[in-house]
């Protein structure tokens, strides 16, 4: 299965050897910091469909903070590590997803009770602060599992980016249509 997510995440990520776990001696399909990003997604995902949390002014500075953050940990302006490789990597994806899941919450889920409970927040930060915590102790791991469970992650949170694409893609192509092909109704 690795070789066939190699090959796939080929054209996405660099895969430089130097910043690619290998846990129980199997290569990652991707780079640490890609890793992050899709193993993000992915727990970002599960979150916002566990517990949707409401779209605050709050909530989206503090998603886009965490896309920001990227800037200054891709551009290697701060020591470089594999655990700041893949923290960075994972605070992107949680931004990604919250973003992509906005339109998605007045469209498609508007019936989701949506609220910042202490108790969705707890479920948020705390799976933000687990997944920042296992992923890096996950890639240093002597376990082959350990490998197959960031592979799976990896594949998990690249499938989540597709769908959320490809669902806003029908979303803008429904409102174009409504916009630019309903028939007009005459007053």
């Amino acid at each position: 299965m690795l070789d066939w997510l190699h090959e796939l995440f080929a054209s996405v990520c660099g895969q430089n050897l130097a910043h690619t776990w290998a846990p129980g001696g199997q290569l990652l399909p991707c780079c640490q910091r890609c890793t992050g990003v899709y193993v993000g997604t992915c727990a970002a995902a599960l979150v916002h469909l566990a517990t949707p949390p409401a779209p605050t002014r709050f909530w989206r500075w503090l998603h886009g903070a965490f896309l920001l953050f990227m800037i200054p940990a891709g551009f290697h302006w701060l020591p470089q590590g594999p655990a700041l490789r893949a923290a960075s990597g994972i605070i992107f994806g949680f931004g990604l997803v919250a973003f992509f899941w906005l339109p998605l919450q007045k469209t498609i889920l508007p019936a989701a009770k949506l609220k910042n409970s202490p108790a969705t927040l707890s479920v948020f930060f705390g799976t933000l602060l687990v997944t920042l915590v296992s992923t890096p102790l996950l890639g240093a791991s002597e376990s082959s599992l350990a490998a197959g469970t960031l592979a799976l992650g990896t594949a998990a949170g690249a499938g989540t980016l597709v769908v959320l694409l490809a669902t806003h893609l029908l979303l803008a192509v429904r409102e174009m249509r409504r916009r630019f092909f309903s028939p007009r109704v005459a007053a």
